[in-house]
């Protein structure tokens, strides 16, 4: 019974998590990397107008 529960529970988990994630669009992290496509070592931080706080 605690396997069924534990399942069920990470199942509902990842769930409710990607319809947050979803309707923010697009993160920092995902918007920095839309700045310059591919792997970049000279890529600067967003400036801080761009990000978004707490």
């Amino acid at each position: 019974m605690d396997g069924l529960h534990k399942a069920v529970h990470g199942f509902v988990t990842g769930l409710v998590a990607d319809a947050l994630a979803a309707r923010n669009g697009l993160g920092p992290g995902e918007r920095h990397a839309a700045r310059r496509p591919g792997r970049r070592t000279d890529a600067g931080s967003l400036p801080r107008e761009d990000g978004y706080g707490r």
